[in-house]
């Protein structure tokens, strides 16, 4: 989002998905070990995936990812238009594509580079993915009722390939990790090793189904920045088509389940619902004046202080946190694991852990320093 308009509660969110990744999902676990709190007990269990069917709060962490990517792209659409051909915006999403894939390969690594079994498909990849084709659909049309039927269209297409497709030797509708259509498509065109053996979650399929979260970012983006409406009535809107995308994906469900590693049209539904109700609540607890443009960004701490500091500056370098926490904290979490330590040793080790990243990152803010694709 450099040199577009900022919005504070756009830049507390990324950072409140961010610090889940960063080790607060081993510092609630740690707790409750510790404490064996109901509450954190709860909160632990929300914090791992669903085993296949059913969504946590886990498995929305990558998806808001994604459509906050999208809001980043609908809040400077108009500037990028206006400075950009269609053809050149569409260049620079497929070199920053590519460079978050090849991150995603390193990542995929960690410290044992074994070129044998080099595993090309990635979270990364699957966000530079999705964010391209984002873009592709921004430069060919301005219209929002262009974006709007790009999402429809995805979510059928999606559907339609998962319930309807037969695959060899399972047949059409099979939504299990080896009869799916995801892992067909994989094992006859995405090169290296599948995550999943059979398939893998962040697949070709994946890609283009969660370039629908990255178009409905978007549209909300794009929403928060025209104005128009009193900023109670956006978030209202906000709010309300959330709630109404949860229902809609949670009625689908017994026929068509929610699945976040086949990335199924109903979890893709479901996840815009709360990704757009957290979009609301975060706009309602950081945003300022009346459209809630503030300057967050750009390094200094003018106009951002308290929670939306601590939340920003762990959002500022998403992307360096997230590689670092692979090969930094990553293992340091492991090694914790690995000891005869009390679970309230661990949890502190995990505290400090995350103080140390924090304090990095706040020392890079200060001085404009940030990872940009």
């Amino acid at each position: 989002m450099t040199g577009a308009r900022r919005i504070a509660s756009v830049d507390a969110l990324r950072g409140f998905d961010m610090f889940w990744i960063i080790g607060g999902d081993f510092l609630v676990r740690y707790l409750y070990e510790w404490s064996a709190h109901p509450l954190l007990g709860a909160l632990s269990r929300q914090l791992t995936h669903a085993t296949w069917i059913g969504v946590h709060a886990y498995d929305l962490i990558f998806p808001l990812f994604i459509f906050l990517a999208g809001v980043s792209l609908g809040l400077s659409f108009r500037r990028k238009a206006a400075t950009a051909s269609g053809p050149a915006l569409i260049r620079r999403a497929a070199r920053r594509a590519a460079i978050l894939a090849a991150l995603g390969v390193l990542y995929n690594w960690g410290w044992s580079v074994d070129l044998q079994t080099v595993r090309f498909a990635s979270v990364l990849g699957l966000i530079g993915g999705a964010y391209f084709l984002g873009v592709v659909v921004m430069a060919l049309s301005d219209r929002l009722a262009v974006w709007l039927a790009a999402i429809a269209g995805v979510l059928l297409l999606v559907s339609g390939a998962q319930l309807l497709i037969p695959t060899p030797g399972s047949g059409a509708g099979v939504l299990t990790p080896d009869g799916a259509v995801n892992g067909w498509i994989d094992r006859l065109f995405l090169p290296g090793r599948l995550y999943g053996g059979d398939y893998d979650p962040e697949g070709l399929l994946g890609v283009f189904s969660a370039s629908s979260i990255a178009l409905a970012g978007m549209v909300a983006g794009r929403y928060m920045a025209d104005g128009g409406d009193a900023r109670t009535d956006r978030l209202l809107r906000l709010a309300i088509a959330g709630v109404a995308l949860i229902a809609l994906g949670s009625a689908l469900a017994p026929v068509y389940p929610p699945i976040k590693k086949l990335w199924t049209a109903t979890f893709d539904i479901i996840a815009i619902g709360w990704c757009l109700m957290a979009l609301a609540a975060f706009s309602a607890v950081f945003d300022r004046g009346g459209d809630g443009i503030a300057g967050t960004a750009g390094g200094t701490t003018g106009g951002t202080t308290g929670a939306a500091l601590v939340l920003v500056v762990i959002g500022a370098n998403s992307i360096l946190i997230y590689m670092a926490a692979r090969y930094v904290a990553y293992p340091v979490f492991a090694f914790a694991d690995g000891q005869a330590w009390s679970a309230g040793a661990k949890a502190g080790a995990a505290a400090l852990v995350i103080a140390v990243e924090w304090a990095v990152l706040y020392a890079l803010y200060r001085r404009r320093l940030f990872l940009r694709v």
